[in-house]
């Protein structure tokens, strides 16, 4: 798809605009224990996934926040004060359906959140669906080739910088690919490119939340029948892009993560040059195509200087 000339990502979801304050709209009851818990059940009917984001986000000490499906397959947390940051923003990832619950702990003592939800995000189409739809999970080619078949081999190391972004851009959420890049210091800075067109009309608001998804991708080769699991982080802070989304200069797009990622992930940092004499001979993409699971495609003739729609 073209914007005035320039790719843009397909658009999967909506944001809604609501004014939802845990503490206030939430039910509150207390534990034997002590401990105060908040549930707040939140419904769009028809969607195919939710996310929520946050406009005010404070978790004090000894405070944690899930977010569950009705039937509590699938949760995300515990969010913990480690989730805080400077812009006091969060997002969650998609939770598959149209209904969700916040559940806030908090042990007896501890200071009360702020926990306030300025929209939900309505995903309408390409969500764990393996029926050819034009976006998300089973919506690229049948050319594609998942990252662990054969032809992956000798980029296991390298496909663990890939993560798939959730892009907030206003009131819509698009899908995108992004790749952790090292820096001369090997100092792990969690700095991560994409593309200017995608991140171009995203403001700094928009970019402390979106959405960095790990791992997403099968776990053999064939399409799996079930969308894969994921690990994820949220929120990142522009470093540098080359404006005009490619049209007239690099459509490079940096930021950089704003917590460093956990050991856990196991994460690659992708090396660069900036050499112009000395063309790659061959080498391989490794993207999330129409924000489906990790895909690779192979080249094998020199890479050469061009130019696409001007």
């Amino acid at each position: 798809r073209e914007e005035s000339g320039n790719p843009v990502p397909y658009r999967f979801g909506v944001n809604l605009p609501v004014d939802l304050d845990m503490l206030a709209s939430g039910h509150r009851i207390v534990a034997p224990d002590g401990t105060q818990i908040w549930r707040l059940g939140i419904r769009s009917q028809g969607a195919l996934a939710l996310t929520l984001y946050f406009d005010r986000f404070n978790l004090p000490e000894g405070g944690r926040l899930f977010v569950y499906n009705p039937q509590r397959t699938q949760l995300l947390g515990a969010f913990t004060p480690q989730n805080n940051n400077r812009q006091s923003t969060f997002a969650t990832s998609l939770i598959n359906g149209d209904q969700l619950t916040l559940e806030y702990n908090a042990p007896d003592g501890t200071a009360l959140p702020e926990i306030h939800i300025s929209e939900v995000s309505y995903a309408y189409r390409g969500i764990a669906d393996y029926s050819g739809l034009k976006t998300g999970f089973g919506a690229s080619g049948k050319c594609q080739v998942n990252v662990n078949c054969p032809e992956g081999d000798n980029w296991q190391r390298q496909k663990r910088s890939v993560a798939r972004i959730q892009i907030k851009r206003g009131g819509s959420n698009l899908w995108c690919t992004g790749s952790l890049v090292n820096n001369t210091s090997n100092d792990g800075t969690p700095y991560l490119l994409t593309a200017d067109h995608c991140g171009r009309y995203s403001t700094s608001l928009d970019i402390s939340q979106w959405i960095f998804y790990f791992d997403y991708e099968s776990a053999g080769c064939p399409n799996p029948s079930q969308e894969p699991g994921s690990k994820t982080m949220t929120g990142a802070t522009l470093v540098a892009h080359g404006g005009n989304g490619g049209l007239t200069g690099s459509d490079f797009f940096m930021v950089v993560l704003n917590s460093a990622v956990p050991d856990s992930y196991k994460v690659y940092y992708n090396g660069w040059s900036r050499e112009t004499n000395m063309p790659s001979p061959s080498g391989v993409g490794i993207h999330h195509p129409q924000g489906d699971i990790k895909k690779i495609s192979t080249y094998t003739q020199p890479l050469q200087s061009s130019n696409w729609s001007g």
